[in-house]
């Protein structure tokens, strides 16, 4: 019991003040809630959700920002562009400006950063963040432990929002105008936990895809915490969110009602009064911790199985999707000198990236999730918890150090094929992705919200 009380303080208290001292800059806070304690104890001041244990390691094995404000590394280097192929040009004519490059919108910005907090972008090494730097779709926004971060995307606009990190948390996102004017926005939350405030949406929408949800927002301010083993807890200070789980079952968190789901169970409701809330956020993540900390040896080897079964089919595709990367590498250096495509450009190439895109993104939804909850299972696994034998015969302290060899390779592939998406959206010039995936996009689970029209 006293490694999982010292646990259970490292999970939360690393994250003190996140929501009361951030320094956002909205007006309507987030709902704030107390750290977790021991029996006995005095309550501590308000602060963010709980995230992951506290001493993990980050996947991406960067260096990160020993304080708020640590400069990152300078730009990378342009890629090559794309020969021409006698069917289509490398850079249509017209997408390029004969004069300055254009710049893009910046659609999300660091406005706090404490601690450890990284961005890992396709193409570049991770790096630590400092507070003005942008964050581009599909970014992984990374932080360590005893560390948080405030994000603003698109603030002041319908459907922008503030999202606040707790410890040991990591997502990616995107967010993007419709024609229509409205804003829609995905974001995959890879581990940890976020609180956040969005705007009122007229015609937009805001989602949230987790380990076996998706949170469907129209305008709110609400926390997600997750535990490594994929439990979930919906809270809600002001408006509602809609939880609905693979099985289709659908659970409403609103002021006086939350939403919770235990592994391998449908969501469910809990009236709670908005008053008792976050004595009952640290009650969940206090209990949910103690259901891990007793079944930690199978979920490693849950996990651990996940992630060995997803890799094999991911490095595969990947292998394909490099060589297709003169063509990805012609669209990045259009993409950055402000080009602007049609449709009918690229068609061939497109239709070569397409299928090989899909293979690589179908893995990736599978392997992503296990490789940060590993991440959060192995500093606990450092402190005790769950070592043991493997039903393969491996041992835990083996896994993990053939993980900890592995996990940044493998995070900087992943990027490149987020990275890869996001071209390939460009390049497509905002026509439905549908016309490319079809229905195949359904078997996608949550990674699916990103091809949605």
């Amino acid at each position: 019991m006293k490694i999982l009380r010292i646990s259970i303080l490292a999970f939360l208290a690393g994250a003190a003040l996140i929501l009361s001292s951030c320094g956002p800059r909205s007006d309507a806070p987030v709902p704030p809630a107390p750290a977790a304690r021991e029996p006995g104890a005095v309550s501590a001041p308000p602060e963010a959700p709980g995230a992951g244990p506290a001493g993990a390691s980050q996947p991406s094995g960067a260096a990160g920002a020993s304080g708020a404000n640590v400069a990152g590394p300078g730009p990378s280097a342009e890629a090559p562009v794309l020969p021409s192929s006698g069917t289509s040009s490398a850079v249509p004519a017209g997408t390029a400006p004969e004069s300055a490059p254009k710049t893009r919108r910046r659609i999300g910005e660091i406005v706090y950063a404490e601690g450890t907090v990284t961005l890992h972008r396709g193409g570049a090494e991770p790096r630590p963040v400092d507070i003005g730097d942008s964050v581009e779709n599909f970014d992984v926004l990374q932080t360590g432990p005893k560390s948080r971060a405030t994000l603003e995307l698109a603030p002041g606009s319908p459907g922008g929002a503030e999202i606040r990190l707790a410890e040991n948390t990591a997502f990616y996102y995107e967010s993007a105008l419709a024609d229509d004017e409205a804003r829609r926005t995905v974001l995959q939350l890879l581990a940890g936990s976020v609180a956040v405030k969005v705007e009122k949406l007229a015609d937009g929408r805001f989602k949230v895809g987790t380990d076996s949800a998706v949170l469907g927002v129209r305008g709110t301010t609400f926390i997600v915490n997750t535990i490594p083993d994929g439990a979930l807890l919906v809270t809600c200070a002001e408006g509602r969110v809609e939880v609905t789980d693979d099985s289709g079952e659908r659970g409403y968190a609103q002021p006086g009602r939350v939403v919770s789901q235990q592994p391998g169970e449908s969501v469910k409701e809990d009236l709670v009064a908005l008053e008792s809330l976050a004595d009952f956020r640290v009650s969940w993540v206090d209990d949910s911790l103690k259901s891990l900390e007793a079944r930690a040896p199978r979920v490693i080897a849950g996990l651990a199985g996940r992630y060995t079964e997803a890799l094999p089919a991911f490095e595969a595709a990947y292998a394909k999707l490099k060589a297709q990367g003169p063509v990805l590498d012609a669209w990045a250096v259009a993409r950055d000198a402000g080009g602007e495509p049609k449709f009918t450009d690229w068609i061939p190439e497109k239709k070569a990236v397409a299928p090989v895109l899909f293979d690589c993104l179908a893995a990736l939804f599978k392997l992503e999730r296990p490789l940060f909850r590993l991440q959060e299972l192995s500093a606990l696994h450092d402190r005790g918890v769950g070592t043991g034998t493997l039903p393969d015969g491996r041992t835990t302290a083996a896994l993990f150090g053939t993980y900890r060899a592995e996990a940044p390779g493998l995070a900087a592939r992943l990027a490149y094929v987020r990275r890869s998406l996001l071209l390939f959206k460009w390049a497509s010039a905002g026509s439905p992705l549908g016309q490319f995936f079809g229905s195949k996009a359904e078997s996608l689970g949550s990674g699916g919200l990103f091809l949605e029209d």
